[in-house]
This record gives structure tokens, sequence and C-alpha cells, in this order.
């Protein structure tokens, strides 16, 4: 990977838009980022791995950082990063979430993150893209406009996570050395989260819950193929020494002959079975046998039976017979007559009904001549006598009632007419009075309406001047509010300057104390390094007595070489023996390591408060505190004139919406009363108009409605009389037709008289019991052919002796059928109890072969199961017992050392080298312990003994042996750009020569290597650099060398 170009806009402490080329600056292979501490170097690092990934490089930092606090209510944030990769050169484009003044209205509204991705067509297109003047179409093409996309084709081209990026790319502040001084259990996770080996411990997890899982499924199988041989067991019913068998033979897993022993069991079954099933078909046999027998003597008897039962009938019918023939003769007889009498019945009715109609019009006629004479002279002559004809025998008759009806007719259409044309005279005649009422009372509210609407136009007059008063005090608002951006710019400085305050003055008790513990350090080391001193010098003077010890007579003097020892020097008390010494040199390396860490302690804690202090502006806590009190003030009194600046244009915005509101009321009011009163000029007139149409129309009645019902009362009147009218001549007409259909009647049935049609019609009763006897008649004369005609009961004899024969012959062969049931009962029964042990034993003999299939399955799959899970997680009896993942953790840190150690014989001179501990040092159990051989001493050392150059240039061996692996983890991805960020300032002038010598030698491979650092002799050891810088108000500014 290669970066191209980087702009911020907006971001961390670069209030503008900053631009760096890394293609210029990356010309000779190195640059240097320098400037002072907290000047925002860091900040250049965090926006490219937020440019990428969306966070910073930090793990412990917050993207918050990102956005610039002098940033304007409205302006975004932007970082736009060119890079390329392998699958090509692209630009990416973010924007972190920021809190943006609302457009209308008061506070602010949440303006979302937002990330764009373009694909770059060529090289020659970088310099256009970056001034932002290639356009669509000229090799620009958008890849991805959504965050998640953006990040899924960033991981995708670039090929590493951020965590890898972070580890093999840009290595961040206070984190450089991470990966060396890390415990186990840290480095383990380190190596486990770069190179992804989660993936085997979820391996091993899985093979464990496996083996469990197979283990119970063994367990599970065996538990059902006992379950399936005592089921079978219990089916088949064997007991003794073959169920012992069978039960030995499951226990031992021997499907063979388990399969075997039930098989022979199961036979035996199936045979006493299939014997059982023959005696029963025999048996059955019989038993049909006996019951055809028994059937034919049963047959025979019942038809003797039958023959002497219809005998006896047929004599019965013969007695019967006359009785029947006179049933015959009087149901003809009253067939015949009554419909005759049905028509004299109705002749009768008919006569009544015409007495009773004549008699109602002459009533009604008596009435109505006395208060309407001119309906009565339409009815025709004698229709108001009781006794009257009212002419309706003959033609003429029908004809005068005619003319009576259309004449009654007539009268009703003509009154009803005329109170249909009063009718709407009527209603207007009633409402009369309620709307001359009306029409005063609006009189009344039209005067209330011009009262109100003149008090209505004088409020409005007045409206102007209030709004004058209301535009003037929100003018004075604004002018107070105007300088709200740059008190809460101040306001965020000083808070910046008051939080860095605080924290430099708690950081200044810590240097304190680091220097108390660095110089107990040194008082200790120095004791320990005089005590071994004294103790060497005393050994030093006690060596002859030392050496005396080992003496012989005999043996050569290793001072002078002879062979006789006559004065040997005898060990003082006090004498120091060698493990002394031994024991004193530890104390004296522990105690200078002690003293290393706290000089590097120490150093680090004032480096901190020199950043503090600088960031504070040199303020004593009270005046920083003091300062922020003031800012935060002027913020409060912008505020509070912006806010009431706010709700005063509120006010005004209502004062016109309610000023334009009431100018369309008053004329909407205006225009009404203008209405009204029109309207209330019609109205009267209408009224007066109605008044005279009434007393026209009433003449000399009361009124209009008194008039309307007397013309309705004489409609109804002619209506009563019509009805009557047509009433008498249509039951006049019916007794006519009735009398003829009598007459026809008499004569079809050959009746000469009435009181003849009426003695021939038989009571209902008897009519029934008559009809009873000749349908009984015929039912027995249908039984009686029927059953003569039956098989075999015409020929059947009918003697007593007969009948007595056959019913000996039906009891013998009941007797035979009872006995052949009953054997084949016990016969069938047993058979079929057989037939379902043997049923059973197959079924339970399937389930047994099924159980013996699972059992024998899945002990073969757990075997497999178990052997691998046990060696993937070290309970192999076979191999070292290490877990699958501490093996590959423990090959991939072997390939980290490795290539770190080509990297630090060059930064130290192979004076220094990588081990990785494969012993059990304390609590260091699992083989991922680093540790340093220092050929200076051919010692040992731990990583907490390093002194703080040491520790820098062994902790970036490590780190680029690291990203050498990454990279190589990573599909091959070549990174052609790195960061450091940490550690120059740990080293002397001349290792940081030499460092920065050796990083050029990487440089010279084909990287680009930046240097990040505040040390000023990097300066004139790197020729390319950016130079930043914080400026007034802690504003930073960015320039470049190259």
């Amino acid at each position: 990977m290669k970066l191209h170009h980087l702009r911020l806009t907006a971001i961390g402490p670069f209030a503008g838009t900053v631009d760096v080329d890394f293609a210029a600056l990356g010309a000779s292979g190195m640059f240097l980022l320098e400037g002072p501490t907290g000047s925002g170097k860091s900040t250049i690092l965090d926006a490219i791995v937020y440019a990428l990934y969306g966070q910073v490089a930090g793990s412990a930092t917050s993207t918050d950082r990102i956005r610039s606090q002098f940033a304007g209510p409205t302006e975004p944030s932007v970082v736009d990063l060119v890079f390329e990769t392998g699958a090509g050169i692209f630009r990416v484009r973010r924007s972190p979430e920021f809190q943006r003044t609302k457009q209308r209205g008061t506070g602010t509204t949440k303006e979302q993150a937002k990330a764009v991705l373009w694909r770059i067509g060529s090289p020659e297109l970088i310099p256009a893209v970056v001034e932002d003047s290639a356009g669509a179409g000229a090799g620009l093409e958008a890849v991805a406009t959504r965050m998640d996309e953006v990040g899924r084709e960033i991981q995708r081209a670039v090929g590493l996570s951020r965590e890898q990026f972070t580890q093999t790319v840009l290595l961040p502040q206070n984190e450089f050395a991470r990966f060396l001084r890390a415990g186990t259990a840290e480095r383990q996770q380190v190596l486990q989260r770069v190179f992804g080996t989660e993936l085997y411990e979820q391996v091993e997890k899985r093979l464990a819950e496996m083996r469990v899982d197979a283990n119970k499924q063994v367990t599970a199988a065996r538990e059902t193929l006992g379950r399936a041989l005592a089921r079978f067991v219990e089916a088949t019913g064997v007991e003794g020494e073959q169920e012992a068998a069978l039960t030995g033979q499951a226990q031992a897993l021997r499907p063979e002959a388990l399969a075997e022993g039930a098989d022979a069991a199961l036979a035996g079954v199936t045979t006493r079975a299939q014997e059982a099933t023959a005696r029963a078909a025999a048996t059955q046999q019989a038993e049909q046998a006996a019951r055809t027998a028994a059937e034919a003597a049963a047959l025979a008897a019942r038809r003797i039976d039958r023959r002497r039962e219809l005998r006896t009938l047929a004599a019965r019918l013969e007695e019967q017979k006359p009785a029947v023939d006179g049933a015959r003769t009087a149901l003809s007889r009253d067939e015949a007559a009554r419909p005759v009498v049905g028509a004299l019945g109705r002749r009768e009715e008919a006569r009544a009904r015409a007495a009773a109609a004549i008699e109602a019009l002459a009533d009604l006629a008596a009435r109505t001549g006395e208060e309407r004479p001119d309906l009565l002279a339409l009815l025709p002559d004698g229709a108001d006598r009781a006794d009257g004809a009212a002419g309706t025998d003959g033609t003429a008759g029908g004809s005068r009632a005619a003319e009576a009806d259309a004449a009654l007719a007539a009268a009703v259409q003509e009154s009803t007419t005329a109170a249909g044309a009063l009718a709407d005279l009527v209603a207007l005649e009633t409402g009369l009075a309620a709307r001359e009422k009306a029409l005063d009372e609006e009189r009344e509210r039209i005067a209330a309406s011009r009262t109100a609407l003149a008090s209505a136009t004088a409020l409005l007059e007045a409206r102007p001047a209030a709004r004058e008063e209301l535009v003037t005090a929100r003018d004075e608002a604004r002018t107070r509010a105007a300088g709200l951006a740059d008190a809460r710019l101040a306001q965020a400085a000083a808070t910046e300057q008051a939080t860095a305050s605080r924290a430099a003055q708690q950081q200044a008790a810590a240097v304190e104390t680091a220097l108390e513990t660095q110089k107990k350090a040194l008082a200790t080391a120095s004791s320990a390094a005089e005590a071994e001193s004294a103790l060497r010098r005393r050994r030093y003077a006690g060596i002859a007595a030392e050496l005396a010890v080992a003496l012989e007579d005999g043996d050569p003097c290793p001072v002078c070489g002879a062979l006789e020892h006559p004065h040997r020097a005898d060990p003082a008390k006090d004498a120091v023996s060698p493990e002394q010494v031994e024991a004193a040199e530890a104390a004296r390396v522990e105690a200078e390591a002690a003293r290393s860490r706290a000089e590097q302690a120490h150093a680090l804690a004032e480096e901190k408060l020199a950043r503090l202090r600088e960031a504070a502006g040199e303020l004593e806590p009270d005046a920083a505190r003091a300062a922020l009190e003031a800012a935060t003030t002027r913020v409060q009194a912008a505020q509070e004139a912006q806010e009431t600046a706010s709700r005063l244009e509120q006010r005004i915005t209502a004062h016109d919406a309610e000023t334009e509101q009431l100018t369309r009321r008053g004329q909407a009011d205006a225009l009404a009363l203008s209405r009204a009163e029109t309207a209330l000029e019609a109205a009267a007139t209408a009224i007066g108009t109605d008044r005279e149409r009434i007393v026209e129309a009433r003449g000399e009645d009361g009124s209009v409605g008194h008039r309307r019902r007397a013309h309705l009362a004489r409609a109804a009147a002619a209506t009563t009389l019509r009805d009557a009218l047509r009433a008498r001549t249509e039951a006049e007409e019916r007794a006519r037709e009735a009398e003829e259909e009598s007459t026809r009647a008499l004569a079809a049935a050959a009746i000469a008289t009435d009181e003849q049609a009426r003695a021939a019609v038989l009571e209902p009763a008897e009519r029934r019991r008559l009809a009873t006897l000749l349908e009984a008649r015929a039912v027995d004369e249908a039984r009686l052919a029927d059953g003569l005609a039956e098989e075999g009961v015409g020929d059947a004899p009918t003697t007593d002796a007969a009948l007595e024969e056959a019913r000996a012959a039906v009891t013998a062969t009941a007797q035979a059928l009872t006995v052949a049931q009953a054997a084949a009962r016990e016969d069938g029964a047993a058979a079929a109890r057989l037939e379902a042990v043997a049923e059973r034993g197959r079924t339970a003999r399937t389930a047994l072969d099924r159980a013996i299939d699972e059992v024998r399955s899945v002990s073969e799959r757990a075997g497999v199961i178990v052997r691998v899970a046990d060696l993937a997680t070290g309970r192999s009896a076979d191999g070292e017992r290490v877990q699958l993942s501490t093996y590959v953790l423990k090959w991939r840190l072997d390939a980290v050392v490795e290539a770190a150690n080509a990297r630090l014989a060059l930064f130290s001179g192979s004076e220094l080298e990588l081990l990785r501990d494969t012993g059990a040092r304390g609590a260091r159990k699992t083989g991922l312990d680093l540790l340093v051989m220092d050929r200076r001493t051919d010692q040992v050392r731990v990583p907490e003994t390093l002194s703080g150059g040491e520790t820098f240039f062994v902790s970036l061996a490590l780190a680029l042996g690291l990203a050498d692996i990454v990279m190589g983890e990573a599909g091959g991805v070549q990174m052609e750009t790195l960061f450091i960020d940490e550690g120059f300032g740990s080293l002397d002038p001349e290792t940081l020569e030499t460092v920065v010598r050796e990083i050029g030698r990487l440089a010279e491979g084909g990287r680009t290597i930046g240097i990040v650092s505040h040390v000023g002799d990097m300066k004139a050891q790197v020729a390319e650099q950016i130079h930043v810088r914080r400026g007034e108000g802690s504003r930073s500014t960015l320039t470049i060398t190259a």
C-alpha cells in the first residue's frame, strides 16, 4: 500500500484546510513529521486511519477527537485520502457526525457521518483528482457511497484490518512497545487478533463439544440396544439360558451372534403359530358344515308355519266379504254428494253477504244525506233503502251503478285537488309568525355587528406601533449575540488550557515522586555495587586461604608450584565465599535494572509534564480557571442574547400573522354585515307578499287550514259512499253466481233435492272407519297372494305331524352347531394368540436390528471424533500434548522472532537477540514469552531490564518483524509506506544516528518511512520534513520541506 495525498478540513487542531503530498515527501524514502508536543502530529496519523477505517489509530483514543473544536457550527469536518494498492488507485473521503445549528428555529440537529470511495483510472489523474478538477467520465468512478459499503471495499483493497494496519503500517504513540512488554495473556491476545487464530480456539471448543456429544451418543445407542433387546425378549417370551445368552451378546456388542440367537428364538415362535393356525382352519370348516345343516332344518320348519298361517288368513277374508261390499257402496254415494253440499253452503253465504252490503249502503246514505245532500243525489234510485234493489238487476241496473261510481270518483278528485292547492299556503301561514320574530332578531344582531366592527378597526390601527417596538428590541439582541462563535472558540481554548493546567499540577507531583523513586533506586544501585566490590576485595584478600583449603602434600601450589606446603594460610573467620560474591552480583544487577526503569519513568513523566504545561499556556490552575469562567460568562451572555433574539423574532412573526388574520377577519366581517343587511330587506319584502297571498286564499273561512280540512272531509265522504256502493254491487253479483253453481252441482250428481244431497254425506268418523276397513282388506289380500308365491310355501304340508318332525330336526342341528362353534373359537383364539406373539417378535426383531446398526455406526463415528478431539485439546497419549491454538501461536511467534532478529542485528550491531522462552519461568507456561540474549555478557535478560534506548530499537525490530509476517499472512500485501510514532527521545545521539541510519537502509528497499518526533536532532538527519506548529488560540498550522 502506498499513500499519495492527504487533505484535512476542520480536523483536530487544524481549523482550516491543510494538504500533505506524500508522493513529494517520499522522494528520498524517508521523511520527518516534527513539531512540539501537543501540536497535532499524531492527528495526521489518526486522520489516515480514520479515512481508511472510520476509527483513529490508538486503541485508547476516541473518534471524537477527529472533529476540530474550531469548526463552525455548520461546517463539516473532512478527511480526503488518495492511496494505491495492488487493487488500484483510490480516493476516500470521510466526514464524522456533528451537531449542526438548525436552519430554522433554535438548537442543533445531528449531521450523520458520511463516506465516499472512488476508483482513479490512472496515476496521471491523481493531480486533477486532488485539485477536484476531474469530472465524471474522466477516469474517476464512484465505488461506494454508504458507510458499510466503503468499509468493505477498503478492507478488500488494502487487505488488512485496522488492527493489522496499526501493527504493520502505522505504529501509534503508547502502543509501539506494547507487544514487547506484554504479559503472556496480553501477547497471546495480540497474536490471536493479528493472525486471526481465534478460529483454532473455536475448533478446539467445537471438537471438545463434539467429543462430549459423541460419548453421549454412544451411551444412548447402548441404552437403546438394551431396551430393544428387552422388548424382543418380552415379545417372544424367551427365558432361561436363551435369554441370558442374548443379554450377554448385547453387552459384549457381538452383533452377528446376537442376530443369530434372535433369529432362532423368533423361528420357534413362528413354527408354533403356524401349527395353531392349521388346527383353527380345520375346526372352522367343521363349524361351517354344521351351520349349513342347521339353516336348512330351520328353513323347512318356517315354510310349514307360513303355509298354516296363510290358510287361516284366507278363511277370515271370506267371512268379511258382505260387510266390505256395503262399505264400498256408502263411500261411493258420499263421494258424489259432498261437492253438491259444498255448493249449497257457498250459495247461502253469498245470499247473507249481499243482504249485509245492501243494509250497510242504506245506513251510510242516510247519514250522508243529512250533511252532504249533494253526494246523496249522485247514488242510484233506491240505494238509500234496505229493501231497495239499487238498480243492480240486469244490464240497466248495472249501468246506473257504474254512472254513480263515476260521479262519486269525480267528487273525490275535485275536493282532493282543491285541498292540495292549499297545502303550501297552510305551511306558509303556520310559519309566518316565527319568520316575523326572526326578522326582528336579525335587525338586533346586525346592529351589534356594526358596533363590533368599529371596535376591531380601531384596534387594528394601533398595531404598527407595537410591531416597531418588537423590531427594535430584536435588533438590539442580535447585536449582543453576534460574538457567540468567537466566544465559543475562546471558551473551548480556555477549557483545554484549564484541563491541561490541572493535569500539569497533578503531573508535577508525579514527576517529584518519580524523581524520589529514581534517587532511591540510584542509591540502592550504588550501595549494591559498593557491597559487591567490598565482597570481591575481601575475597581477593583471603584468596590464599581459599586456595590452601584444597592443597594436599605432593600437589603443586597454583601460585608458586611447590610440592610441599609447610605454611598454609588459614582462612579468616569472616572469609567471603564465591556464593556470597555471586549473590551480591545478582543483587547489583537487579538494582541497576530497577535504576534503569526509574530513570525511564522519570524521563517519561517530565516529558508529559512539558507537554501539559505547553498545552496550558504556562497558566496556573487558578488563572486558567478564572479565564475559563470569564469565557463561559461571555458565551452564556451571547447565548441568552441569541435566545432573546429568537424569541422576539417569533413574537414579530406571530404579531404579523395576527395582524394579517385580524385584517382578513375585519374584511370578512364587513362583507358579512353588508350581505346580512341586504338579506334583511329581502326577507321583510317576502313576508309582506306571503301575508297577502294567505288573506286571498282563506276567503270567508277563519284560516287557510280550516278551508283545506273542509275539502278533505268532502273527499273522504265521497270515497266512503263509493266503496259501499261497490261492495253492494259485488255482493249481489256473487249471490247470483252461487245460485247458478248449486243448480249445476245437483244436476251433475243426479240428486233431485237439497235434502237428498245432505242425507248422502257421511260423518267424517264413519267415512274414515269405512276407508280403513277397505284398506285393511286390500292389505290382507296382498299378504295372502305374496305368501302363496314364496318359494316352497305353496307346496308345504300343513299337517301337525309334518310340523312336529320339522321342529325335531331344528333342535338336533342347532345342538351340533353349538358344539362345532365352541371348538372353532377355542382353536382360533389359540392361533391368534400365537400369531400375535410371532408378530410382536418380528416387530421387536426389526427394532433390534436398527439398534444394532445404530450402535455400530455411532461407535465408529465417535471413535474418530474422540481421537481428533484428544489430539486438538492436548489430551492425546501421543505427541506433545499441546493444544492446537497454542501450537499455532508458538509457530507464528517463532516466525516473528526470526524476522525481528534480522532487523535487530542491524540496530544493535548483533549485540542483542530475541528468544522465545520455551521453559516455564514463573507463571509463563505457554511458550509465548520473550527473552533477550545480551551477547556482550552472554546473559539472557527479560525485556523489563532493557534501557529506554534498548527498549525502543528492540521494539522497533519486533514491530517490523511482526509487520513482515502479517503482510505475508495477508496474501503478500506490500506496504510501501510506514509511520513510526514513538521513542526517539529516549535515544542518545550516537544510538539515534545508528537507528536513523538503519531506518534509511530499510527505505532503500522501496519503502517510504515517516518518522514522527519532536526531537530537535532529527531535523539535521532527515531532509524531507512536515512541520506542525500550534499558533494563536491553540490552532495548528502545517508546512512541508521537500
